[in-house]
């Protein structure tokens, strides 16, 4: 099977059926209530409302949070994640969401959902003030990417 055939599958069958009706209807009726960044808002909200739901355990290392992070994800079935150190930040890298599966790239939904819940969770682990999640454009449809750096 080619791999654009794969991702079609998994972008159909990320999202159950009984759900995807209703996410898309929910999102028409926000996006037409709401302006984008207030829309980001609230969804980073939900997803660091998430994060508090949905804690994760003490770690030592950024490689032990990535797997805290990811055994939630699996547990959810929301895809999966890959942090990467670089000079002053980490980006965290998102991959195979249901929202985004379902949703695309509708602006603010995938993404300030999950920027709130790597918000909650970096902060929970000790994250300076001075530091903050927020979310990078991507290439890619099926991962979204995120930088943790400082805040200006």
């Amino acid at each position: 099977m080619k791999s654009s055939a794969l991702l079609d599958y998994y972008r159909t069958h990320a999202c159950s059926r009984q759900w995807r009706g209703f996410l898309l209807a929910l999102c028409e009726e926000f996006d037409s209530a709401l302006p984008d960044a207030e829309l980001s808002r609230l969804m980073a909200s939900i997803g660091e409302r998430f994060g508090r739901d949905h804690a994760l355990p003490a770690v030592a290392t950024l490689d032990e949070l990535q797997q805290a992070a990811n055994a939630v994800w699996s547990s959810t079935e929301w895809g999966q994640v890959v942090f990467e150190e670089a000079p002053e930040q980490v980006r965290i890298h998102h991959a195979a969401s249901p929202l985004s599966a379902v949703l695309g790239a509708r602006a603010g939904w995938d993404t300030g959902f999950l920027e709130g819940v790597y918000r909650q969770w970096f902060r929970a682990a000790g994250m300076m003030s001075v530091l903050d999640v927020r979310y990078l454009q991507s290439d890619h449809p099926d991962v979204a990417t995120y930088t943790l750096s400082r805040v200006f």
